[in-house]
């Protein structure tokens, strides 16, 4: 079973609760994009429409691999339609403030799975069922984990540290996974320039926050933290929150991995999916953060987790190279789609279309792994 063999066989809609008005100092866009990441859309409206990138605000972001449609809002008027490298936008009207994470009241995904093998088109409608029944484990995907380097770890664990020269060195010279080609083109080259500012600043993409850091390296070559304060605050926090959601995975894994399970895999590593709805399936539980307070069997998978990382939780806190605090963050442990049908099944060309709704933060890469699984299991 394969899906994403082309970005129009996963497709995902945002569902959102728009705070429309008759007029307002903000403008709702409905985008639709291919093979760009929400930034990547994000910083381009921006520019074309000439307001700072903090203008333009998305209640969610969403994944490269797909077409996704979402909801955007930007400070001030602007045109009926924009059209951009992979994205679309078209106004669909006004409101009195910005979009916010609470707006999302779901998302609706369209899959196209192909290269069903004979057991996958045997199973797959009893699959299907059982997903709706017994739901899955809440993980965060491999989406979430685009700044983690398999050489350096994550970005965010210097960050949390006060570590500014790592940080750097990560940023401008280690390959991440989710690093776009132009930035794993300029890193190849950056990191034989350390220290040569100059030289790094004429190789960095244009444009780009590499080349912001870099202007001030020029003038302040060892201010560390002076120059990791030069990457947008937005994109330190997704760093860090992304971090938090490793070990918010590993934690749950620690604590199923000694029921009976199956396993699926997040980011090469194997994470377990109970046989069984499990105990405190109903749990909403925060990520790390310095005021967190962990019930058994939480607390001690927490702190194991942390101790593995080096860290307590008093890290998850505002520091030297972070302005806010991480939020305090709380995530249900399991999730049960909220509709599912399989739509279409066509065992003569080993492929089937998927429809389903799940709730705001929930992965529906992660539904597809454990069906997958599922199949291979029983």
């Amino acid at each position: 079973m394969r899906w994403k063999v082309r970005p129009e066989d996963f497709r995902v809609e945002e569902i959102v609760q728009l705070p429309l008005r008759s007029r307002g100092p903000y403008a709702l866009y409905r985008v639709c994009k291919r093979e760009r990441t929400t930034l990547e859309v994000q910083a381009e409206l921006a520019a074309r429409l000439g307001v700072p990138q903090r203008a333009v605000t998305f209640p969610a972001l969403k994944d490269r691999e797909a077409i996704a449609v979402q909801m955007a809002a930007v400070r001030g008027r602007g045109p009926a339609r924009i059209r951009g490298r992979g994205f679309e936008a078209v106004r669909v009207g006004e409101a009195d403030r910005p979009l916010r994470p609470s707006d999302l009241q779901g998302n609706r995904f369209i899959v196209r799975l192909r290269e069903l093998d004979d057991l996958e088109i045997e199973r797959l409608p009893v699959a299907v069922a059982t997903l709706i029944l017994r739901g899955f484990p809440n993980y965060f995907d491999d989406q979430r984990f685009g700044s983690w380097s398999s050489e350096a770890g994550f970005i965010g664990r210097p960050l949390l540290l006060g570590q500014a020269e790592e940080v750097l060195r990560i940023y401008l010279t280690t390959p991440m996974i989710g690093d776009p080609p132009e930035a794993r083109a300029f890193k190849a080259e950056a990191r034989a320039w350390w220290g040569n500012w100059a030289a790094m600043y004429e190789r960095a993409p244009r444009p780009s926050n590499y080349r912001s850091v870099l202007t001030f390296l020029k003038d302040h070559p060892v201010d560390w933290q002076g120059a990791v304060r030069r990457i947008p605050a937005r994109l330190r926090t997704l760093w860090v929150d992304a971090y938090r959601a490793w070990i918010w995975n590993d934690a749950l894994r620690r604590i199923w991995n000694s029921l009976p399970h199956y396993e699926i895999e997040i980011r090469g590593e194997r994470f377990p999916v109970p046989l069984e709805p499990p105990p405190g399936m109903e749990d909403l539980v925060m990520l790390p953060h310095r005021r967190a307070q962990y019930e058994s069997p939480w607390s001690e998978a927490m702190a194991s987790a942390l101790r593995e990382e080096g860290l307590t939780i008093f890290h998850f806190r505002r520091g030297a190279l972070l302005e806010d605090a991480p939020s305090p963050t709380r995530r249900p442990v399991w999730c049960r789609p909220r509709a599912m049908d399989l739509r279409d099944l066509w065992p003569e060309r080993r492929e089937a279309t998927l429809v389903f709704e799940l709730p705001p933060g929930s992965y529906g890469t992660l539904l597809l792994k454990v069906l997958a699984a599922w199949i291979r299991s029983v």
